[in-house]
Order: C-alpha cells, then structure tokens, then sequence
C-alpha cells in the first residue's frame, strides 16, 4: 500500500515492436519511506492521482524503481498519512530542488548539478532541431549574464519557442550543469520553467569614456574591466553631484564640459539593469582640475 505524491511527465517511447506507447513517471510514498515509480499501462491512469493511496500488486522492482505494467492490480485504499520529511522526499524525487545561484557559483558547481539560474538575456541564437530518441526535437541556444560572467543555456522543446528578446531578465529554473569540448553550459529539463523577472542588482568595473547629459541624468558608455564591449547606464544628476561635490558650483549648462574633462574615469557601480544605484571612484579622474567655465 502507498500513496500517489507527484505525478510527472509522460514519456513517449517506442515498443519493440515499433509500436507508440506513454510511461508516466511518479512518486509513492508509505510511512516507511518514498520511491519512484512508471506505468506502461494507460488504462491505469485514472487510477494514479496526487493524493490517492493505492493497493499495488504483481509490479517488478527495476532499478530502484516501482515498474507497473498492463499485469499490474491497482485498487484504491482509505487515505494513508505520510510523515512530513517522507513527504518531501517523495516530491524532490519527482521535482528536485533548484537553488538560486549566481553565474559564477554555477560554472563552479559539479556537473548535472540542477540550479536556477537568473540574469540578462544577452543572446539569442535561432532554433534548430535535433533528433531525440529518433523524435524531432526543437532547442535553441541562449546566454544569460549576470555581474560580468556569461553561461549558455539550451531551452528544449517549446521553451525553445518562447517569445523573448534581448535584455530581458530571466529566472530559469530547474536547468542541469553539462560539459561538452571543456565547456560548461546548461540544459532545461521537464521541470524547467522560464520567468521574466525585474533587473538584478550587479556591481560592474571599468572606467567611464564617453558621457551626454539631459535634465535628470547623465547617460554614460562605461568599458569594463578586460572587455571590449561598452555597456550604456544612467546615472542620476544626485548621484554624480554627491560623486562629485565641486559640480555644486557648476552651473547645468557647463556641467557636460566639466565632467568631460574628468575623462576617462575608472569606477565601480552598484547598477539594477541600466540604472545606476550608486558610483564609487576607484582612482583619481584624469584631467581633475579646478574648472573654468569661461573655457
């Protein structure tokens, strides 16, 4: 006798008769502890329910698995109580857990670990189709950043197909660790799900090059630290005057030509998406002299 605690995917496989047939994947649970098991039998579906205790015999134990077939009996039983601790373990069978962890945190992880990873979508490649147990399969390859470190992740099947565009933040969850050629990237699973999310708050380094200046903000293009690309950030009138003191005195017409003679400055921001929460120098700006605004 067990219970029915999760209820998983639904795999489509081939007999050996070249026949199409389903297995479902599910986990049961008794008072002594939790198991997984799979049904071959369809007709048995009605009978495998989250939440229904089940009277289960004539099945063969398969790799430390319960394995139900069309020989199998199924009848229903008074509901059985399950401890809290086996509980849980019966649903991290069907639906393990996915931590949070930044970039970095996972390209140091061991392989087929199952992370969430969350960040700024920063590519997208087109989809392509693969054969997967000789079924076309569609996958296409993305890559998210967060705080200046970079991982592939390959979405399967129709999160492949899912409308999204760069510079989204995403959360996607239940992704597992692989290598390939020294490469370490990640892969949906089933239990995969895609979020949009608000921007992260990441610290970026490098030094500021190019700036414009508008009523509120002054747009900045800022080289990070070891790469050749530029990223674009906006930074409160605010926060450049409590940066910069001395600009107190500087009339808002002058103020783009002052700062232009600071040029380059090597900073470190605190930044949510392209919004600048706070800046710190990290050397004195070239070009730091008094300012004359009859220049």
């Amino acid at each position: 006798m067990a219970k029915v605690i999760k209820i998983g995917h639904v795999a489509k496989f081939k007999t050996s008769n070249g026949e199409e047939a389903e297995m479902i994947n599910f986990s049961l649970a008794d008072k002594s502890g939790a198991i997984l098991a799979t049904c071959t039998d369809t007709s048995k579906d009605r009978m495998i329910k989250e939440g229904k205790t089940l009277h289960i015999r004539e099945f063969i134990l398969k790799n430390g698995r319960v394995a139900m077939s069309h020989k199998t009996k199924v009848l229903a039983k008074p509901n059985m109580d399950i401890p809290v601790d086996i509980l849980q373990k019966a649903e991290h069978l069907i639906l393990p857990p996915s931590p949070i962890k930044k970039v970095e945190e996972i390209l140091a992880s061991p392989l087929r670990s199952i992370t969430t990873v969350q960040g700024q979508l920063s590519k997208i490649e087109s989809t392509k189709t693969v054969k997967v147990n000789g079924t076309d399969t569609v996958i296409r390859t993305i890559s998210i950043e967060e705080n200046g470190k970079k991982i592939d992740v390959t979405l399967w099947r129709k999160m492949a197909e899912e409308d999204l565009k760069i510079g989204q933040y995403l959360s996607i969850s239940h992704c597992m660790l692989n290598e390939w050629q020294l490469h370490k990237s990640l892969n949906t699973t089933r239990n995969s799900k895609i979020q949009i999310i608000q921007p992260l708050t990441t610290t970026v380094r490098g030094n500021i090059d190019s700036i414009t200046l508008n009523d509120i903000a002054v747009e900045i293009a800022l080289k990070e630290d070891s790469k050749e690309e530029y990223k674009d950030f906006s930074v409160d009138l605010a926060i450049i005057k409590s940066v910069f003191p001395d600009t107190l005195q500087v009339r808002v017409e002058d103020l783009e030509n002052y700062l232009l003679q600071k040029l380059p400055i090597l900073v470190e921001l605190i930044v949510q998406g392209s919004n600048v929460q706070n800046m710190h120098l990290i050397e004195q700006p070239a070009g730091c002299m008094d300012y004359d605004a009859e220049q």
